[in-house]
């Protein structure tokens, strides 16, 4: 039987929403910006949405050849920078009016203590051979934006040190103790540029993510540190099965994952002299899998919209992973909000050239916007307003248009 609701909405009254759906949204690697295609899509989603933050892997590794040595004429082993890409990828984020959020990571390969890499690509995860070459490294490429964009511009760019280094894949053997040692160093490389510098970690994902934010709180306090922000990344599904090129699983009880965000909320504000600090979760969806068809569905669509209604309750900001389907962390599709008929290695055949192939991009290659792209178009802040708020419910109005969430 159907059961017909009315609401009243009174144009007068003032509602709560914190909406921060446009704060920032997630790229692939740096060294991605290069390609034409990329800069397409983002052009594409920034006149559509109008991000004000870009964050993405790998501004170290060796595919943006910053870091670089030679040998001297007394035998001995230099460092030198060499900025070109990096000045190419920032130029293409200036032009299209968005800031990077800056995740320093990986580790350039010449300056690695080890040969783990991760994906194909071959990012490095293992610690520096030497700190004070880290530490030199960071303050380098920071002093170059500085002579290139201006210091009171490139201060606004937030730092973030390292990506999910409680996963051994990320950061080798999950070593909470030396990630503490890599956060406080570039923490203090960091500052000493220029203090204005907002610095924020540990960038963990919920695996073990209590006991990490738990211990490292406890380390920056010990230590004397104060992070800026604390960041961590928010997936909403349970472990999938493979099964042929796909990957298949089922999303996580909605208000039992927003739970573990009331968690962390909650840890940070326990800690004396963090009370308060801005949560920043600088990845979130639905799937994590690149292959997993569930971000084609429906049901996805839904689920994000729930999402972006909530968060921002709990969050400075929430960033999207990822944008475009120019991504490639495996050989195979990915899941952003605009997604690929472009095929690597075995899509190469006709039968896998679909339009809905289970990314979890916003955008296809194409230019064809994913369901969350409208999802995320909608709750832009300048493009809706709060018009009315029963329970679980958020009335959005744009121009005569009145939309139920």
């Amino acid at each position: 039987m159907e059961k017909q609701i009315s609401y009243q909405i009174q144009k007068e009254t003032e509602y709560s929403f914190k909406n921060h759906a446009d704060f920032c949204v997630g790229t692939g690697r740096m060294g991605l910006t290069l390609q034409q295609q990329y800069q397409e899509q983002l052009k594409l989603v920034q006149e559509q949405i109008g991000f004000r933050h870009i964050r993405g892997h790998g501004i170290f590794c060796d595919d943006m050849a910053i870091y670089q040595e030679y040998t001297d004429e007394s035998g001995n082993i230099r460092a030198e920078y060499n900025f070109t890409y990096l000045d190419m990828v920032m130029d293409a984020y200036q032009k299209l009016g968005i800031k990077p959020f800056l995740e320093l990571g990986f580790m350039p390969q010449k300056m690695a203590s080890g040969d783990q890499t991760v994906f194909y690509w071959k990012g490095n995860v293992t610690p520096p051979k030497s700190y004070e070459a880290w530490s030199d490294l960071v303050q380098a490429v920071l002093l170059h934006l500085f002579d290139r964009y201006g210091k009171g511009e490139v201060v606004t760019w937030p730092v973030e040190v390292w990506n999910e280094p409680n996963l051994p894949g990320f950061w080798k053997g999950a070593d909470k103790e030396e990630y503490f040692t890599l956060f406080q160093k570039t923490y203090n490389a960091v500052k000493k540029t220029d203090s204005r510098f907002l610095v924020g970690g540990p960038a963990i994902c919920g695996v073990d993510d209590v006991l990490w934010l738990k211990e490292f709180l406890e380390f920056c306090r010990a230590q004397e540190l104060k992070p800026d922000f604390i960041t961590r990344h928010h997936y909403m599904w349970e472990k999938p099965e493979q099964c042929g090129h796909y990957s298949y699983g089922s999303l996580r009880d909605p208000q039992t994952a927003m739970e573990e965000l009331k968690v962390s909320r909650e840890i940070i504000d326990s800690y004396e002299g963090f009370q308060g600090l801005p949560m920043h979760i600088t990845e979130f969806n639905t799937s994590y899998s690149p292959d997993s068809p569930i971000h084609d569905t429906t049901v996805n669509a839904a689920y994000v919209a729930w999402l972006l209604s909530k968060l921002g309750d709990l969050c400075e900001s929430y960033s999207y992973w990822t944008f475009g389907d120019i991504f490639f962390f495996l050989r195979k599709r990915a899941f952003h909000l605009l997604h690929s008929t472009v095929d690597l290695d075995w899509w190469q055949t006709e039968q896998f050239q679909s339009p809905h192939s289970g990314p979890l991009h916003f955008l296809k290659a194409s230019g064809q916007m994913r369901s969350p792209f409208r999802r995320t178009d909608c709750y832009g802040k300048k493009r809706m307003e709060v018009i009315a708020q029963p329970p679980g419910i958020y009335a959005l109005n744009k121009g005569n248009a009145c939309a139920f969430l």
